[in-house]
């Protein structure tokens, strides 16, 4: 069971990983854009931080709504 003060924390942290992940969102769409057609290592390593936050980010959504079968 979390105590409030670790929720908090963790709700916090959730927020700055979607700020990331939005920020991401953005480099790739300028990215995509600026080497059109051209094999861009740089897409390829900001996807691959993408898939991390977002595996992160399914991690503390578990931890705060845990999938609990009754």
């Amino acid at each position: 069971m979390l105590v409030s003060g670790e929720v908090g924390n963790l709700q916090v942290q959730l927020q700055k990983l979607r700020e990331q992940q939005t920020d991401l969102d953005h480099k790739l769409d300028g990215t995509a854009r600026t080497r059109s057609g051209v094999l861009n290592m740089d897409f390829f390593r900001i996807k691959k931080q993408k898939e991390e936050l977002r595996d992160q980010v399914v991690k503390i959504h578990g931890m705060l709504r845990p999938d609990i079968i009754a």
